[in-house]
């Protein structure tokens, strides 16, 4: 890993980080809720990094992120920003917020062709904080869709994010990470694979897109040894596809929820141990993006995040062929 030394920034004008996180007792690692906690939550995160800020992101598109990220520029800190070129079905959406990064100073820079798409959300803060998404920066993300943000002071988890950071920007290989962080290629699918598979209770998952056979093979073995399954996806439930409706069939409880809509990405284990990340079950996500998230040994945050899909699937409405 490669850290500059750089001098402070001048943070008269810029408030401190005030998210109301959710912290299990003894863990570095909190989290908050969107649209709950309110885009100013991340907004807060970003300006308050005094000497760095090093970013992965998949869509940046909020002025008002575009605004902050500049500021710490302006304000001397060492500032990067890793960005995809082309978004799925979203090419060019993230031009304007590098031409406006680069005026800045930012070191702004394309994602390389190593990944089908640099998918992740994430960044580190002084090197001393990683804050890993799953939003996007843009006014969706930030003040609309249920979404989730994990706050990492781990430095072991801190280091290994932006060893990957570093590398991503130069194109170089990567092992899996240590630590809590959990990366795709390297390491998603078999954290994953393992964490419903191990499952003896109960599995509660919040997901944009289903689709990996692997994955929803090992949920309907999970259902079939007994362990309560709940999925929460965005729909429409009509013409769900085969990987809902298939669960839904094997008794799992199974719901498109619209409002907000659903684009965290979290799994929780028996209430007691959670992932929360950018990646998506599907094959592209697990083995050919840049995905970046984090497993959590932490019951509290566990079980309040099982509540609140469960809470989701509530309001949400059944699969239809």
């Amino acid at each position: 890993m490669v850290v500059l030394g750089v001098a402070g920034c001048d943070l008269t004008s810029f408030p401190p980080a005030q998210p109301a996180p959710t912290r299990s007792a003894g863990s570095p690692v909190s989290l908050f809720v969107e649209p709950d906690a309110g885009p100013q939550a991340v907004l807060d995160l970003i300006v308050s990094a005094q000497r760095s800020l090093w970013m992965e992101m998949y869509l940046l598109t909020d002025a008002g992120a575009i605004a902050a990220i500049a500021g710490r520029a302006a304000a001397g800190c060492d500032v990067r920003v890793l960005l995809d070129p082309s978004p799925y079905r979203a090419d060019g959406a993230n031009q304007t917020a590098y031409d406006q990064l680069a005026a800045a100073g930012v070191d702004v820079r394309w994602s390389l062709p190593r990944f089908t798409y640099t998918h992740a959300k994430a960044f580190t803060v002084d090197h001393r904080r990683l804050a890993v998404l799953t939003l996007n920066l843009t006014g969706a993300g930030l003040d609309g869709n249920r979404e989730y943000a994990a706050l990492d002071d781990d430095p072991t988890d801190v280091a290994a994010a932006e060893t990957i950071f570093h590398a991503d920007a130069l194109g170089a290989a990567t092992a899996a990470p240590a630590g809590r962080l959990i990366a795709s290629p390297e390491s998603s699918r078999p954290t994953l694979s393992a964490l419903v598979g191990g499952a003896r209770t109960s599995l509660a998952l919040e997901t944009e897109e289903l689709s990996d056979a692997a994955i929803v093979s090992a949920l309907l073995d999970a259902r079939a040894r007994g362990v309560a399954v709940t999925v929460v996806w965005p729909g429409p439930a009509t013409g769900a596809g085969a990987p809902f409706t298939t669960l839904a069939a094997a008794g799992a409880t199974v719901r498109a929820a619209g409002a907000p809509a659903i684009h965290g990405k979290v799994l929780v284990a028996d209430d007691r141990t959670l992932y929360v990340g950018s990646v998506n079950l599907t094959s592209t996500s697990l083995d050919d993006n840049r995905e970046l998230g984090l497993l959590l040994a932490a019951p509290q945050i566990a079980a309040e995040v099982g509540a609140l899909v469960a809470a989701d699937a509530a309001g949400g409405a059944a699969p239809a062929p």
